[in-house]
């Protein structure tokens, strides 16, 4: 009888047992989706410079009073000047940047206004042809907002705050594509380049440059509009918690504008801050009118946040071999830099990343790396490999890195055949350190691609089923690892917009997914002579599965804080559920 009660239970168990991640966030539709171009004065190290800026972002066609909407994710395409390389700190040729950006903007409605800085734009690693003429595209995602009226609101572009890292390699001209011949001449000029290994050492890597851009006056810098009307009975603007308190935390999967009130953006003051270093030239608060700013704009407009991490460290870069399985073939005469008797220094930096797992056969849902629950962080070692072909026109281009992330148990919930509570504890545990690799850019209207590769481990453990505990044993697990191959897209620049899903770059973060995820056959499950491997490998086992993630922006220290970013590294919000 006491077996085949705990079969019962098992198959119980087994049937709910894991759930899942369906697809990302909501994009605000309904509403505008265009494009703006801004002047901007830039001081660049080598002195001021004009730009011209391309804005796009989406507005959601209305909202309502006292509840919170987002705007879609914003995209930045900056330029960058031909002498870039020279201006950059340290010896060696500038071959590719990357970086993060700062959109100070204006929300205001009436006679009311408040700043918010929106800190989470962020560039992919992106080639620079040897003639300058970079284009540099920053996506990321914004802060929802809660306005306490109806009426119309607006959102004005401001100061653009630019923090670059270039990587450079010594001695070597950055390859330029030549008429006879678009891609030889780049190869030979790095490998001669290369003869020189003590001073390829001392001068490859990467350096730091910061930029402050200020738009010229008299410009139309509206980016969008939001016509708030009449809230339910009884809405109102929530009040903020204590000053670098948490306030309270949504349940998993709550709608795409949400997200956890961290405090008002009080009238010319900031809704966020930035760990970039103090940017040079024109004053980065320079060049924005905030119209009525008033006290009375902090009860009347609220800028939000996600989870408060409390953390500004990140743990050590892991340091170890790319996976030579998870790394595409080399265009035949492609540049690999750096040498392999030379590597690149390592380039610390981490990240946070949450969501959901599911299983096919299931159809319930567990969260991953709880943001409200202490989640760990995705160490980072940037750049480790870089792969590049010029043409006229077309080329390629491939920034390889490494990362590391040990997951904390997760705990799964649910009512199994609709009543019935069940829990659980799922462990992960690594095997080995992830492969990232991002190909495109946008300076040949490529969409640039982002792949994480690598192995997990996954155990089951401490069910209960209504309260009753179901003995699985201390070993049920995967037979085999899980191959994690998580995916991502940036292509928002695009002349046609791209595919009008939210954008995910490395240095920004966004969506990632693995759509057809296998879970291997269970092994070590069952206790006191009863194998259980059977019933769960029936009920979770399979291919089909998913595994949907929100990755927030990097943190990558600087130099004059080696050791983490300020003022904290950010935690996203989960994904939206859908049923």
């Amino acid at each position: 009888m006491g077996t085949r009660r705990s079969v019962r239970l098992a198959a119980v168990a087994a049937a709910g047992l894991l759930a899942g991640l369906l697809p990302g966030t909501d994009s605000a539709s309904g509403g505008q989706d265009g494009r703006l171009s801004l002047d901007y004065t830039c001081g660049f190290p080598g002195g001021n410079r004009s730009v011209t800026v391309e804005l796009q972002q989406a507005y959601p066609g209305g909202a309502s009073a006292g509840t919170a909407f987002r705007p879609g994710q914003l995209t930045v395409r900056v330029p960058l000047p031909a002498d870039l390389a020279g201006a950059a700190a340290g010896a060696g040729e500038v071959v590719a940047a990357s970086g993060t950006a700062a959109l100070t903007t204006a929300i205001g409605q009436g006679a009311t206004s408040v700043r918010a800085d929106w800190t989470a734009l962020a560039a992919s690693t992106t080639p620079l042809p040897g003639d300058g003429d970079g284009l540099l595209a920053f996506t990321g995602t914004v802060p929802a907002v809660t306005v306490a009226a109806p009426g119309e609101v607006t959102f004005t572009a401001g100061a653009l705050a630019l923090d670059l890292t270039v990587q450079r390699v010594a001695n070597a001209a950055a390859p330029t594509p030549t008429p006879s011949s678009p891609t030889a001449s780049a190869p030979a000029a790095n490998v001669a380049a290369a003869s020189a290994p003590a001073a390829k050492a001392a001068s490859a890597g990467a350096a730091r440059i910061a930029v402050a851009c200020v738009p010229v006056a008299g410009q139309a810098a509206e980016l969008g509009r939001v016509v708030v009307a009449e809230g339910p009975a009884g809405s109102a603007v929530p009040s903020a918690p204590a000053p670098g308190g948490s306030g309270p935390a949504r349940p998993p999967g709550g709608a795409a504008g949400g997200g956890t009130p961290t405090g008002t953006a009080a009238p010319g003051g900031s809704a966020s801050a930035s760990g970039s270093p103090t940017p040079s030239g024109p004053s980065a608060s320079a060049g924005l009118t905030v119209p009525g700013a008033a006290a009375r704009g902090a009860a009347a407009i609220r800028v939000q946040a996600g989870y408060h991490s409390g953390t500004n460290q990140c743990p050590e870069p892991p340091e170890g071999a790319l996976d030579a399985g998870r790394l595409p073939p080399v265009p035949e005469g492609a540049m690999v830099l750096p040498d392999p008797e030379y590597p690149f220094p390592s380039v610390p930096a981490c990240a946070y990343a949450d969501g959901f797992a599911n299983v096919a056969k299931l159809g319930q849902a567990t969260l991953v790396n709880d943001p409200a629950k202490s989640p760990a962080l995705v160490g980072l070692n940037l750049t480790r490999r870089l792969v590049m072909l010029w043409g006229d026109t077309d080329g390629y281009f491939e920034a390889d890195s490494l990362g590391e992330l040990k997951l904390p148990v997760a705990e799964s919930t649910f009512l199994t055949y609709g009543f019935v509570p069940t829990t659980a504890k799922i462990e992960f545990t690594p095997l080995g350190l992830l492969t990232i690799v991002a190909t495109g850019n946008a300076n040949w209207n490529q969409p640039s691609l982002f792949t994480i590769g690598g192995h997990q481990s996954m155990r089951i453990y401490d069910v209960k089923v209504n309260g009753t505990p179901l003995d699985v044993g201390p070993d049920c697990r995967t037979a085999e690892p899980v191959d994690l191959v998580l995916k991502g897209r940036q292509d928002g620049y695009l002349p046609d917009g791209g595919d009008g899903k939210p954008d995910y770059t490395l240095q920004g973060g966004g969506p990632l997914a693995q759509t057809d995820l296998y879970v291997p056959p269970f092994t070590g499950c069952g206790s006191h002579g009863e194998d259980l491997d059977a019933l769960f490998t029936a009920a979770v086992s399979g291919p089909g599965n998913s595994l949907n993630l929100m990755q927030g922006p990097i943190c990558t220290p600087t130099s004059d804080q080696p050791n983490g970013c300020e003022p904290e590294i950010v935690i996203p919000d989960p994904p939206t559920r859908r049923r």
